[in-house]
C-alpha cells in the first residue's frame, strides 16, 4: 500500500473526529465509543503519534449505558487504557455482574467479557469469583463448527477456546475457512457466499491465530485494496460507503499480509 493511500486512510479517519474530541462514522452522528474504538487503533496502525486530550476528554464525560453483549464495556475498558484515563474498576466489575445471569453460554459474550477480566487481572484487579463463573459458562458454550456459521461466530468460539481452554476441531475450522474464500481473493461469511471486507478479517485472524497460511494472498490484497473509497476509508466491498471499523480491518488485514508500513511522524 502505497504512501498517498496511507494518507488518504489518515485523512478519513481525522476528518471523522468531532470537535469534542469523539469519532463518528458520518457528520449528522454523534460521537460514538465504538467508533471512537475503531479511529484510534486505526490511528495506532498507521504509526499516527500526536496526542488525543480531546479525545480523552470526551470519553471522560461520555455516559456508562449498561451493554449486555460486553462487546461496548470491552471498548470503553480498552480506550480508558489507551488514553491513560484511570479506569473505575469497581463500576466495570458491577457491569459484569449485572450481565451474568443473561451469559448463557454465549461465545460473543463470553468473549468480551473474559477480556474485559483479563485487563482487570492485568492491571491487579483480583475477580476470580467472576472469573470462575465465567469458566463455568464457557462449558455451556457449544463449539461445534456447523454449516449454520459464520466466520465471525467461529472466531468468537475460537476466543473461547483460547481463553477458557474449551476444545473445538481445528480441522473442521480450517477445512470451513478454506471453503469461505472466493476466486477474487475476498472471503463470505460461509462458503459459497459473497466476499466482503469484514469476513476476510475474521478469516485472516483466524489463519493466523491457527499458524496456517492463507491462499491467494495477491488476490486477497487487490480485493481489500479494491474496497477503498474515494474518500480514503474503507467500505464493506468494491465500490461501497467506508465505515470506520470496516477501515480498521481493511488495515488490519493489509499488516497481515504486511503490506502496510507506518507513516512517519
Amino acid at each position: 500500500m502505497d504512501l498517498e493511500r496511507l494518507r488518504e486512510v489518515l485523512n478519513y479517519v481525522l476528518s471523522l473526529r468531532k470537535p469534542t474530541g469523539g469519532f463518528a462514522f458520518a457528520g449528522t452522528v454523534p460521537s460514538g465509543i465504538e467508533d471512537t474504538y475503531f479511529a484510534l487503533r486505526t490511528l495506532d496502525s498507521l504509526g499516527y503519534r500526536e496526542g488525543h486530550q480531546a479525545t480523552a476528554d470526551w470519553l471522560k464525560q461520555e455516559p456508562w449505558v449498561p451493554d449486555p453483549t460486553g462487546r461496548v464495556l470491552y471498548f470503553r475498558v480498552a480506550l480508558y487504557l489507551r488514553l491513560g484515563i484511570e479506569v473505575p474498576w469497581e463500576k466495570v466489575r458491577e457491569e459484569i455482574v449485572s450481565f451474568l445471569p443473561r451469559l448463557r453460554g454465549n461465545p460473543q459474550k463470553l468473549d468480551f467479557l473474559g477480556r474485559v477480566t483479563a485487563l482487570a487481572r492485568k492491571h491487579h484487579e483480583s475477580w476470580h469469583d467472576l472469573e470462575a463463573f465465567l469458566e463455568e459458562e464457557a462449558l455451556k458454550a457449544d463449539l461445534s463448527v456447523t454449516p449454520k456459521d459464520t466466520l465471525q461466530k467461529l472466531w468468537r468460539k475460537y476466543r473461547v477456546h483460547i481463553l477458557y481452554g474449551r476444545p473445538i476441531d481445528l480441522l473442521a475450522l480450517s477445512r470451513f475457512l478454506e471453503l469461505c474464500q472466493n476466486p477474487d481473493g475476498g472471503f463470505g461469511c460461509k462458503p459459497f457466499t459473497t466476499s466482503f471486507l469484514e469476513h476476510t478479517y475474521f478469516a485472516y485472524r483466524l489463519f493466523q491465530e491457527l499458524g496456517e497460511e492463507p491462499s491467494r494472498k495477491d488476490r486477497t490484497r487487490d480485493f481489500i485494496l479494491n474496497c477503498q473509497s474515494r474518500r480514503g476509508g474503507f467500505a464493506r466491498a468494491p465500490g461501497g460507503v467506508p465505515f470506520l471499523d470496516i477501515t480498521f480491518y481493511g488495515v488490519r488485514v493489509l499488516e497481515m499480509l504486511k503490506g502496510l508500513c507506518p507513516l512517519s511522524p
